[in-house]
């Protein structure tokens, strides 16, 4: 669908256009509507929760974020004439859904934090060999934050529902069928299914006949920015947008978020702080470490490199869920937020918490570790130590993972991130930003908007449509009043010397996570790890 015809549709219509943005994330669907110059003129969001039935699982109910997703839609758009808005965009987390011809889940999506594929990951690295699954896809095997070992646990412990499948999707992919009825993946999720080539973007067929993977079950593959299909009458009728409205096949989150924060030229760096957390910065030399993500950007001559973090955001409500019940009261009560009364409370404990050090690895962990068996700890506890440590120990811990990752991006790009862009739901809280730069020894720019992701989902829609010329006139619907947090040096130096024993904990630590893991994971994922039989 040439982006001209958009355009010209765009230029002829005297109403006021606006882009809609879509985010599937990995605790709730946000929805957003933004003018051209990138203001907000509507927002949406409603919650879903993970489904864990044994340890190491993670699923989401697929039909549930198709009905948050419309609740989010039509809170979005209210007061918004449907035939004012121009393009829809999509972003989304990281699962694996299987779906019938009308794109309905025939089972819960796998997500990124579940870990049963072990057995599957042992088989590919066996059939294809880690090298060439590096040099093909830009990617390391692993668990859950890729799609083909849920896609082979599918396919033998669930074969009824693979071979029922029409296709298996993920989750922006999902989206987008529902919206349209086409069955598509960007080219930035493709990349996170261990089946795509990374430079020439298209699905690697040796690949797929080593690993029998009948090739129709898998989804087109687009560009980002590409229009997939056009608003159906069914998803007309479910979100309140007019028939017709294009939507693009959207990108995964990570990406979505870097144009959103405006940042996509090499030595700009960002963070995006949700459940999980991404730290990433574009890159023009297809050099992959297996210690990151990769996947394409914008350009064709560009890649991003990321590191991505499980236990950041998820670990914060962790705390919320299991050992907030007193702020969830005070927050019913008063309006307040439950989070800022927990950082509030962090925020009377020193810095580096005297002491004590959290490994935020509530699931396995990817960057830069790469263990599936990983635990928190909470290291060092003394009778010293109260609520307010504990509470700062989560928000550093998170802080120390992402230094980490900052610290791998810089060696393997040869770039020195002097500052970060730092978008997501934390950006909201002066507590935890404050503590990252602290941990970092850099400063750290807080994006003014919450969801950059959906602004980013948004822009995208409008690049690829035509509403704007090209993608720096995009980014230029990015630029917000941001807030600057600088270190404060003594804050740095207390974590410089309380950084090195956090990075030597985990190798320490990893005997045990795994023995940990024989006395609660289901036997057969135990027996079949590094044995897998067909």
């Amino acid at each position: 669908m040439p982006n001209s015809i958009w355009f010209r549709s765009l230029r002829e219509d005297t109403l006021t256009a606006y882009l809609l943005g879509v985010d599937l994330g990995g605790t709730g669907a946000k929805a957003g509507v933004f003018t051209l110059e990138g203001r907000c003129v509507g927002s949406g969001y409603r919650e879903y929760h993970m489904l864990s039935r044994l340890p190491g699982q993670a699923e989401h109910d697929a039909e549930g974020w198709w009905q948050a997703t419309v609740s989010a839609i039509r809170s979005a758009l209210c007061g918004i004439r449907p035939n004012d808005i121009f393009a829809v965009g999509v972003g989304c987390t990281n699962g694996l859904v299987a779906v019938d011809r009308h794109g309905c889940p025939l089972r819960p999506a796998i997500m990124l934090w579940d870990q049963r594929s072990l057995p599957e990951v042992a088989h590919i690295r066996a059939t294809l060999g880690e090298d060439q699954v590096l040099a093909v896809t830009g990617n390391p095997v692993a668990p859950g934050a890729y799609a083909l070992p849920t896609l082979l646990w599918l396919k033998h412990h669930e074969p009824d529902t693979y071979l029922a499948a029409h296709k298996l999707m993920a989750p922006g992919g999902y989206l987008v069928a529902r919206l349209t009825g086409e069955f598509t993946i960007d080219y930035s999720r493709a990349c996170t299914t261990l089946l795509f080539d990374i430079r020439s973007h298209a699905w690697h067929l040796p690949f797929l006949e080593a690993l029998d993977i009948a090739p129709d079950k898998l989804p087109r593959p687009m560009p980002s920015q590409n229009v997939a299909g056009t608003i159906s009458a069914e998803a007309a009728a479910a979100t309140g947008l007019a028939v017709g409205t294009p939507v693009i096949a959207g990108c995964m989150d990570t990406l979505g978020a870097a144009l959103g924060a405006g940042v996509v030229e090499p030595g700009e760096g960002f963070i995006i702080m949700g459940t999980a957390a991404r730290v990433a910065t574009a890159i023009t030399e297809p050099r992959f470490d297996q210690r990151l993500m990769h996947c394409t950007h914008l350009q064709p001559d560009r890649w991003l490199a990321l590191g991505a973090l499980n236990g950041v955001g998820s670990s914060l409500r962790w705390v919320r869920d299991h050992f907030g019940q007193l702020e969830q009261s005070v927050a019913s009560l008063t309006g307040m937020d439950v989070y800022d009364l927990l950082t509030a409370q962090a925020k009377l404990a020193p810095p580096a918490s005297k002491g004590l050090i959290y490994l935020p690895y509530l699931a396995g962990e990817r960057t830069p570790i790469w263990d599936p068996y990983a635990r928190g700890v909470f290291f060092g506890v003394t009778l010293g130590h109260g609520r307010p440590e504990f509470l700062r120990a989560v928000l550093e811990g998170a802080a120390m993972a992402i230094r980490q990752a900052v610290e791998l991006l810089e060696g393997t790009s040869d770039l020195r991130l002097r500052s970060l862009r730092l978008g997501g739901a934390a950006a909201a809280s002066a507590v935890w930003v404050q503590i990252i730069a602290d941990v970092l020894g850099k400063p750290v720019v807080s994006l003014a908007r919450e969801h950059s992701e959906v602004l980013g989902a948004a822009l995208l829609a409008g690049v690829g449509t035509g509403a704007y010329a090209n993608l720096a006139a995009a980014l230029s619907a990015a630029s917000t009043g941001d807030q600057v947090y600088e270190p404060e040096p003594t804050a740095h130096s207390a974590y410089n010397h309380l950084y090195p024993v956090y990075t030597e904990l985990y190798p320490n630590l990893k005997p045990y996570f795994e023995r940990i893991a024989h006395l609660d994971l289901p036997q057969v994922w135990v027996t079949q790890r590094g044995n897998y039989a067909n």
